[in-house]
């Protein structure tokens, strides 16, 4: 048997790498105001495929300006 290293969630989900656990729980805290933006007319993006990848992107991009805002 061996010891894993996991990361939960607020939400309770369980990720194997760190970096996806805190995408995610960026999602959680700002998903509001994504949502809220993506629904807006200043979106242009408003078909499923790209609203997902319009969603990804700016979580990303969060989680990005917050891991890197020091260096």
């Amino acid at each position: 048997m061996k010891s894993i290293t996991a990361f939960e969630t607020t939400d309770g989900r369980i990720f194997a790498k760190m970096d996806d656990a805190q995408k995610h729980q960026m999602f959680l805290s700002q998903g509001d105001v994504v949502e809220s933006f993506l629904g807006s007319e200043s979106n242009p993006y408003t078909g499923h495929a790209h609203m997902t990848m319009a969603r990804n992107t700016i979580i990303n991009w969060e989680h990005w300006k917050v891991t890197n805002e020091t260096k």
